[in-house]
């Protein structure tokens, strides 16, 4: 099986995508797989740090604005051009595409040499750009109910996100805690907001540390270009560290703060971590609410919204859930129920049926 994968932009469009490769690539090992993306944002690095050819090109988003539409649209036509000679040099069996607008130009290129194309949607708000394709595609691999009314409904999957295979297998590394200072028998509550942290929601835990009950360890992962500086001290029974590994974090936790984003969601559910979500306001159609709205809604996590976050409802929010066995094992039931953890699996042979028809 040839395949060419259009991921990009960030981690929520390229975890999964890499996963399905590494699944793919472990089930099926003769399988030729090939990335496309931006050649000047994270893909043009992560992807072939993991192992992938990658092939790039710039372009501009799709963005509102008469001059920013002029450059998107030139920029499209200069893509596809380039798409089209990949398509050519590759000969792929198919095409798979993870949404943002560098997926535009190889599924129109893809469509127009015959290629059957396959979508996935992270969110639970489809993309802009998976929107505009859903009606080219053959098919579309979703994660969430609601996405069946934001695109042709009799094209959709609901499979779940490929990041959610991986983490079912993910182990917890008890050295990590160790080497922090922390003794990984006693329960602890992880604090994770992303590789880029957030500086508003970090003021909110620095100040609900000193509210936080002292039978459980605090692990805060800041992020690594977090600009704010923490005035609670690392020492005692909390910790604040640049990053952390989170899936062995999600798996090891008694509980976890987070974000939103669709890998995280992904893992959360796989792993059936009881979690505090608070959801980032500042993505594209507000998704990440939506994304934990639709888990809470299931009783498999909480969720407070930024807006309402501050430290007395943070803490006293920890403190509950860290204290209630009841209500993390319901939560973490519910969580469980709501994976996919087949996902990646589902998509294989939906690639191979779309390549035999």
């Amino acid at each position: 099986m040839k395949v060419l994968i259009a991921a990009g932009g960030t981690g929520g469009h390229i975890v999964p995508a890499v996963s399905l490769a590494n699944v793919l690539k472990k089930q099926k090992p003769e399988s030729r797989i090939v990335f496309f993306g931006s050649s000047n944002r994270m893909e043009a690095t992560v992807i072939p740090e993991a192992g992938y050819p990658f092939y790039g090109v710039q372009m501009s988003g799709m963005n509102s604005g008469i001059k920013a539409k002029v450059r998107s649209a030139v920029s499209l036509i200069k893509a596809r051009k380039a798409c089209r000679q990949l398509i050519q040099m590759q000969k792929p069996d198919i095409v798979v595409a993870f949404g943002n607008y560098i997926s535009v130009p190889i599924v129109y290129e893809a469509k127009r040499a015959g290629i059957p194309v396959i979508l996935h949607e992270q969110n639970s708000f489809a993309g802009k750009a998976n929107r505009l394709l859903a009606s080219s595609a053959d098919a579309v691999v979703c994660c969430y109910e609601s996405n069946l009314e934001q695109m042709p409904a009799e094209k959709c999957r609901v499979y779940g996100n490929p990041a959610a295979t991986l983490a079912v297998s993910s182990a917890f590394d008890a050295e990590e805690v160790r080497n922090m200072g922390l003794d990984p028998d006693i329960p602890f509550v992880v604090f994770m907001m992303g590789s880029l942290g957030s500086s508003s929601v970090s003021a909110v835990i620095d100040e609900a540390c000193s509210k936080f009950d002292d039978s459980y360890q605090v692990i805060i992962a800041a992020g690594r270009d977090n600009d704010y500086e923490f005035h609670t001290k690392s020492e005692g029974n909390i910790r604040i560290v640049p990053f952390v590994n989170g899936r062995s974090m999600l798996k090891g936790c008694t509980l976890a703060v987070t974000r939103a984003g669709a890998t995280t969601m992904a893992e959360i559910t796989a792993l059936g971590t009881p979690a505090i979500l608070i959801p980032s306001p500042n993505v594209a159609n507000n998704h990440q609410v939506y994304n934990a709205k639709a888990l809470a809604d299931q009783n498999g996590a909480l969720m407070i919204e930024e807006k309402d976050l501050n430290a007395d409802v943070l803490a006293a929010a920890v403190n509950r859930l860290m204290k209630d066995t009841h209500a993390r094992e319901e939560m973490r039931e519910n969580a469980l129920k709501a994976a996919n953890s087949d996902a990646a699996y589902r998509m294989i042979d939906l690639m191979e049926e779309m390549i035999r028809k």
